[in-house]
Order: structure tokens, then sequence, then C-alpha cells
């Protein structure tokens, strides 16, 4: 039998980017009979160790074939994942698409050493009871060009109370890298709040972009990024927006979520791309459309019962 070829797939994107597109390079590679290799070893994602030779996947995640990252880019017959983005899953909603669900529970896990890691945060949530989580995201998503527009923490806290009518919850788990949200859950619900120990900032800013004196501060960020997406699919109820992070919190929960409320909006830059074109119609947005049920605060109950 002739030997597969090699599929290889690079980038240089934020984590949970860099998942649906290796999701996507994965079912591309299955669907030509090539032998998949996710090679972040010459090429740095944003989540990296700072050592020169450090494999961006391997710190992470299990390999996704048996074949080494060194020995692929030594073959000769190599196939470099190109396909137009979105050719292979759809970049909204994946969560909702059956075989994205199928071909990421099948081929990427966890190493040891994150497995170990997210075990004894799980354990964490497991002693609060049951938690309903939120995926409040913020910062630079608030003016990032292109991009759905975030949930408004008084739209979240609107279907963070439906949820708690609902009942059965016993804390509110609030992942977010946006300290003012998060300083407004906890002034809301006071110390039903839980989160973790992740970075946040109160800039419009991507962490991953700035600089910090944390040895490894990138590498960490991925670490608690990833934690904390697994902890939102360990939940017993979700409220978010849309995100890679809470769109991959779906699937590894299974679409099992007691309460599933998505929020929503239209992109940021519905009236212009400028910084202040941005700013302006986000502050016309708060105070208006944001308000009431409708295209700028669509909710889509997705709950299991």
């Amino acid at each position: 039998m002739p030997k597969k070829r090699v599929g290889l797939f690079r980038r240089n994107g934020a984590m949970f980017s860099n998942l649906w597109e290796a999701t996507c390079f994965l079912r591309w590679a299955q669907a030509n009979s090539l032998t998949p290799v996710i090679d972040f070893q010459t090429v740095h994602p944003m989540n990296h160790r700072d050592a020169a030779h450090s494999d961006a996947w391997a710190d992470y995640f299990e390999p996704v074939s048996a074949l080494s990252v060194e020995d692929a880019i030594a073959d000769s017959d190599v196939v470099m994942y190109s396909a137009p983005r979105g050719t292979q899953f759809p970049v909204y909603e994946y969560s909702q698409v059956p075989e994205y669900h199928e071909i990421f529970t099948k081929n990427i896990r966890l190493n040891s050493m994150m497995s170990e890691y997210v075990s004894l945060w799980t354990g964490f949530l497991d002693e609060r009871g049951a938690a309903l989580g939120v995926h409040a995201r913020g910062t630079d998503m608030r003016n990032a060009k292109s991009h759905l527009a975030p949930p408004e923490n008084h739209q979240l806290f609107r279907l963070v109370d439906k949820a708690l009518e609902r009942g059965g919850f016993d804390s509110i788990f609030c992942a977010s890298e946006d300290e003012r949200s998060l300083r407004a859950f906890v002034r809301r619900y006071g110390p039903m709040v839980i989160t973790t120990d992740s970075f946040r900032t109160t800039k419009r800013k991507k962490l991953s972009r700035m600089s910090s004196n944390v040895l490894e501060w990138r590498y960490v960020l991925g670490m608690q990024v990833i934690r904390d997406a697994w902890l939102l699919a360990h939940c017993h109820g979700l409220v978010s927006g849309p995100s890679n992070v809470s769109e991959h919190a779906q699937v590894i929960n299974g679409n099992r979520y007691g309460v599933n409320y998505q929020i929503r909006r239209p992109k940021v830059d519905i009236a212009g791309s400028a910084p202040w074109q941005i700013s302006v119609t986000n502050s016309l947005r708060f105070w208006t459309t944001s308000r009431f049920n409708g295209p700028d605060f669509k909710i889509i109950d997705r709950s299991a019962v």
C-alpha cells in the first residue's frame, strides 16, 4: 500500500480561532486521505513558550497523528493547508454542526499536563454545586473591525436572571478577560459569582498582544483560556455571546446544557470601521437598540430541556 501524503497546518492566530481552523484542517485532511500534522514550531501562534524551538501545539494538546512535525517537514510530498476560510465549516454557530463536534472530539485532546490542570479546576467547580456559566467577552472585541459585537453587561444580566428564575443553579461561573465586566457581575450577584485566576484588563486591547513581566506570559494565557473554556463546558448552563471560546464550550459540552441562552448582535462596524465611528455607534447602540429584543439583542434558546 502506498504511503499516505502529509497534510500540514500552520497558523499564527489566537488559541480558539486556531482550534476552529485546526478542526477545519482535519476535515480537509480526512477528505483528501492525508496524514494530518499541526506545525506550531515553524510558525508560532499567539500562545506559545518563549523558547525558540517550542511546539505550541504539543505544549497544550496531543498530536493529531503519529507522524512528528520534524518528519512531516522532511517529507518531500507535503500538502500545505490553504482552504479558504469558511469552506470546511461555518465561521459562526459551528457548535451546532454535528460533524464539527465529531471531528473535534475525536482528534483534539489535551495533553497530560493540561488534563491534570483542567481536572483540578473542574474539581473546584464541582464543590460549588451546579454552576451557570457566563462568558463575558469584552476588551478588544468591542472595537474589533468586522467582528460581531459582544453582549453588553445589561443583556447578559437579563438572561442570567432568566436562567436563575428557572432554578437549579448554586453559583455563577463568570469567565471573562474584561475586569469591568467581572466587577459588574460581582456587584449584581455578590458571592454567588465565582471565577478563576485568569489575567484580566480594563483596556480595549487583546491580552496576548500586551506585554507583561509574568513568566511565559503568552503560554500561561493559553493555559488559562483553555481551562476557562473547559470549565464553561463543565457547567450546567450557559449564557454567552458569539465567540470561539463559547462555541467550543458548547462543542465540548455536547450541547447538553439544561439552560443555554445565546445573544447575537450585528458587527461593531455597521456604520464605518474608523475607531471614532465604532466608538460612536457603540455608545448609541448601548443606550438604544441594545435595550430591546430585536436585531441588536437577538436571543437564541439552545436549552436541551
